[in-house]
């Protein structure tokens, strides 16, 4: 998510403390994610799978989290605006209230952005700065996909040239397979929802831009995600 706002464009704050917001932000929404994904309230009654998932949860959001927000980051500032993250704490309040009731919500902060003066060709920018953390996000959906599919040969290929029982790996690759099958549902959902046109939500600031631009991308997002949900099911069938 981004947030863009009007105003003299001034140096981009304290380095240390935006690394400490994001590490809050991402171990927060990385618990959050791993309840909703576990099954929400039902998962405390299995404490050792919820630990797996939430492990799992934690390291795909600290890319596709992580990446979107720097994807903004890095974009603004490379048009001289302005570009900060800052937590919002009722939105990881929110997130995790959220994740009892096994849904997936994101809205925890986000790079603000001061793009100075409001002119048309600051707007255009400032889109472009919005979009470019939601195809962060459908890259690495595409590549979790990918990895888990990688994972799949590569096991077959290892145990049949080590002579190895499954079972002597299958923790470790439980583990993999569980990161990559994550890694696509959350990377594609997050895509799709950042691109809502409304409120601060990186749509609406691509819907501003170019609403053409904004379409294509957000029902790519659509399709993306009910792709990538199709292939998980067989994957995971």
């Amino acid at each position: 998510m981004q947030q863009g706002n009007e105003g003299t464009i001034k140096n981009n704050g304290n380095t240390l403390q935006e690394i400490l917001e994001f590490a809050v932000t991402v171990v927060w929404l990385g618990i959050a994610f791993g309840i909703a994904i576990a099954g929400g309230t039902d998962a405390f009654k299995d404490m050792a799978g919820l630990r797996t998932t939430i492990i799992e949860s934690l390291v795909v959001v600290f890319f596709a989290f992580v990446f979107h927000e720097l994807a903004h980051r890095i974009i603004a500032r490379r048009y001289g605006f302005r570009a900060v993250y800052h937590v919002w704490i009722p939105g990881l309040l929110l997130a995790m209230a959220a994740s009892f009731a096994g849904f997936l919500l994101a809205a925890p902060g986000g790079v603000h952005i001061e793009m100075g003066q409001n002119s048309s060709e600051n707007r255009v920018r400032l889109g472009k700065s919005a979009l470019a953390g939601p195809i962060a996000n459908i890259i690495l959906s595409i590549v979790f996909a990918v990895l888990s599919v990688a994972i799949v040969y590569f096991v077959g290929f290892y145990l049949s040239n080590t002579g190895k029982s499954f079972s002597q790996i299958e923790s470790t690759v439980n583990l993999a397979w569980g990161i990559t099958i994550i890694g696509v549902e959350i990377n594609a959902w997050l895509a799709v929802f950042n691109l809502l046109p409304f409120g601060n939500f990186d749509g609406y600031k691509v819907f501003q831009w170019s609403k053409k631009v904004w379409g294509i991308t957000f029902v790519a997002a659509i399709g993306l995600y009910f792709l990538m949900t199709w292939v998980q099911s067989l994957l995971t069938g």
